[in-house]
């Protein structure tokens, strides 16, 4: 039985459109369903209301040309098998084709039964590929946020609840001990599912929107965030002049930090040195950042690029990941990364990205004053006592949050508890219809929920004047760069990471001015300013 196949010819010449229906008559084994159209209007309807395999479009209709039709087509339908047809050969025509989207291009005057069949056979077999490729990717995407959120959930829960036993004085020290192993192999499973979630975002990643990134800014967030690390081991960070490049700042910032992070880690027996430079030429950066560590043998440098593969025992922290996102990384940018061959101690990686087009300068942001820390303040009342919306899911993340802020750092306000995103919209929306009840001065809000997640969340807040001025600060388990610019554009003012804590809490304040957390005797309050 013949394979039905309908193909759309739109061609204003109807003894073209003739020709290539007699042609697909010809071709054995296939039943070919050809629909006509004269124009591209008449095309566009049809395609939208029979969704053809394939679609022969004719170059020169009257009136606009094939490409602004072809321009029409595949907005309305991105996946549409769209093949060019022209009356003679042209290699200028056929680039422009096929970069404007189409699968193919033909000449009409080299057509036979074959040549065309098998041009709508390998269109329509490239978009079925591009379908499955396409599916795949999304469902990578999908466990990616799984990894990302749901995996870690019940480990941090584990880690929470181990961490109180832990800090029992009633605890033998044989059972404390034992903590320790759950509490290390926890810490290792949460960097593990970190380092993964992240390795196969990048895989699932398409082309990134480049735009001018300071190195000297990413190399400044890099210390920020390895801050503690840099402190403990009093590692040395020497820094040269860095330029501008094209890039993505969060990847990049990421990039650097594994690799300042790995030189810092794996020098034991020294005091870390890293050196940071950058040599600029013929629109490319190349980045060189280099130690004092162990040094890497000449015969494992591709070795360390690849996903899992580690150089060190397990004595050493670790996944394996680090330096193969490093490689996606700089894969993504249309640039390259490798280690310099060389014996001995110190290890020298490069990074090969092109460089920002000079531009002017930008004017400095106008840098807003902070309110002062707890710290800060006198033994004073300011206000009342503030109302507080924990906006979760999880049983276990409200206990803790009760437990570990509340009763153990002794912070103390007016909890109220909603247990997904809708709850909490209803609950806002009744107390801002009373007079008599104040409203809720600061909200902690999880990502991850059911019916209505922590961003859906955020767009109904800034659609909502009555609502839009209320604080928000995200309280979840994800540490994803991309989450915490997704909040920060969604209007959260600050971003903690679960479980909470007191300092988590006092730099999430900093950015509230309605709000003051003042000592009182051996505990501390939140207060809000007096409606």
């Amino acid at each position: 039985m013949a394979e039905d196949c309908c193909v759309l010819i739109i061609d204003d010449n109807i003894d073209d459109r003739e020709v290539y229906r007699r042609m697909l008559a010809r071709v054995s084994g296939m039943n070919y369903i050809v629909i006509e159209a004269e124009g591209g209007d008449e095309g566009l309807t049809l395609n939208r209301q029979r969704h053809p395999h394939c679609i022969l479009l004719d170059y020169s209709l009257p009136g606009r040309d094939g490409l602004g039709v072809l321009s029409d087509i595949l907005e309305q339908d991105p996946a549409a098998n769209v093949v060019m047809l022209t009356g003679q050969g042209n290699e200028t025509v056929a680039v422009e084709v096929m970069k404007s989207g189409a699968r193919d291009y033909l000449t009409k005057d080299a057509l036979s039964p074959e040549t065309l069949h098998r041009c709508i056979q390998n269109a329509v077999m490239h978009g079925a590929l591009e379908a499955r490729i396409e599916r795949k990717r999304q469902s990578l995407e999908i466990f990616t946020r799984a990894m990302a959120h749901d995996l870690k959930e019940p480990l941090r829960t584990i880690k929470s609840f181990s961490r109180i036993l832990h800090s029992s004085t009633e605890l033998p020290a044989e059972d404390r001990e034992l903590l320790d192993y759950i509490l290390s192999a926890a810490d290792h499973m949460e960097d593990l599912i970190v380092k993964v979630s992240g390795f196969t975002r990048l895989e699932a990643s398409s082309d990134l929107e480049l735009k001018p990134v300071s190195l000297s800014a990413v190399l400044d967030q890099v210390e920020h965030n390895l801050h503690q690390q840099i402190e403990s081991r009093q590692a040395i960070i020497i820094r040269g002049r860095l330029p501008e490049v094209m890039g993505d700042a969060t990847l990049l910032i990421q990039l650097v930090q594994n690799l300042v992070s790995n030189a810092i880690r794996y020098c034991e027996d020294s005091i870390p040195e890293v050196r940071i430079s950058a040599i600029a030429d013929k629109g490319v950066c190349r980045l060189i950042v280099s130690d004092n560590g162990p040094g890497i043998d000449p015969d494992h440098r591709e070795l360390i690029f690849q996903p899992f593969k580690r150089l060190v025992g397990r004595g050493i922290e670790g996944t394996g990941l680090g330096l193969a996102i490093c490689r996606r990384i700089a894969q993504l940018h249309g640039g390259s990364i490798w280690c310099e061959a060389k014996s001995g101690r110190g290890a020298t990686f490069l990074l090969e990205i092109p460089l920002a087009e000079i531009s002017a300068k930008q004017p400095a942001a106008r840098q807003q004053p902070h309110p002062a820390k707890a710290s800060d303040h006198t033994n004073q009342s300011r206000g009342r006592l503030a109302e507080v919306l924990l906006v979760e899911d999880s049983p276990a993340d409200i206990q803790l949050l009760k437990i570990k802020l509340m009763r153990r750092e002794k912070v103390n306000f007016n909890l109220h508890v909603a247990a997904n995103g809708r709850e909490a919209m209803r609950l806002l929306e009744q107390r801002a219809g009373m007079t008599d009840e104040p409203q809720i001065d600061l909200m902690l809000l999880d990502i991850n929920m059911p019916i209505m997640d922590g961003f859906e969340v955020l767009n109904a807040l800034s659609a909502d004047q009555r609502l839009s001025r209320i604080p928000v600060c995200i309280l979840s388990t994800s540490s994803d760069e991309d989450d915490r610019q997704r909040a920060k554009d969604l209007g959260a003012l600050a971003y903690m990471v679960k479980p909470p804590t007191l300092q988590q809490l006092e730099e999430a304040l900093e950015e509230v001015h309605t709000l003051e957390l003042l000592p009182r005797g051996d505990s501390l309050v939140l207060f809000a300013e007096q409606n």
